[in-house]
């Protein structure tokens, strides 16, 4: 079978000139992958190369070490603004009661409160989330992180006498930290204000487990007590 292919080679100047031609091809597509990969591990070279430069021009840098001491002051002022709880649903009702008592004092009347706790934190080893380089969860959120817990509050009332200002204006002069993270003013059926907020409880240092805020019952019946002796 060989010798009968060399011979039409030899003999069919189509055949020879069509092998050539694959090899051809082949050899072509071969130097082109090649190059294609050349030219990628060369832009990766080059930007390593960019990234180790930047980094040495940091480490050179001095003003680094001398914002350090502001940077430290400002993690502990930022600190003593987080809210202090023992328990998520005490951290939740204190919320609730802020919002409430805010509200009050802004001439709000009948305000309409919702507090619940945001589920967001950063993963670690033993939990399932998979945060990418940046820190962030699935999707795209900064989670928080394992020492705080993160409170989501609503509040919703009617526009009469009492405007949005007076309450904004609390909520920012607050001694504990306080995020607006939206507004919403419509006018119709009646004017009505909402607002979402945001605060972070830091957790106790403690690591014995939280007490459950609501006993769940046994379901074995009750021993009779034991009759002592007269």
């Amino acid at each position: 079978m060989v010798t009968n292919f060399l011979n039409q080679l030899r003999e069919n100047n189509r055949l020879r000139w069509g092998l050539f031609a694959i090899v051809g091809i082949a050899w072509l597509y071969g130097v082109l992958v090649l190059r294609d990969g050349l030219q990628e591990q060369l832009q990766q070279q080059r930007t390593a190369a960019q990234a180790t430069a930047r980094l040495r021009t940091q480490l050179t840098q001095t003003e680094w070490v001398a914002r350090l001491p502001s940077v430290k002051i400002l993690a502990v002022q930022t600190e003593a603004r987080l809210w202090q709880a023992a328990t998520a649903g005490l951290a939740q009702a204190a919320f609730q009661d802020w919002i409430n008592a805010t509200a009050v004092k802004s001439g709000v009347v009948n305000p309409q409160v919702s507090v619940a706790v945001v589920d967001d934190a950063l993963s670690n080893p033993a939990s399932g989330a998979n945060p990418d380089s940046s820190g962030s969860v699935a999707g795209g959120a900064i989670g928080t992180p394992p020492d705080l817990w993160k409170l989501k509050g609503k509040i919703s009332f009617e526009l009469g006498t009492t405007l949005p200002t007076d309450f904004l204006a609390r909520v920012e002069n607050n001694e504990r930290q306080v995020v607006i993270a939206s507004a919403n003013l419509r006018k119709e059926p009646a004017p009505r204000a909402e607002y979402e907020l945001f605060a972070f409880f830091q957790k106790p240092s403690s690591n014995l487990p939280a007490v459950p805020l609501t006993p769940v019952p046994s379901s074995a019946p009750a021993r009779p007590p034991t009759p002592q002796p007269l």
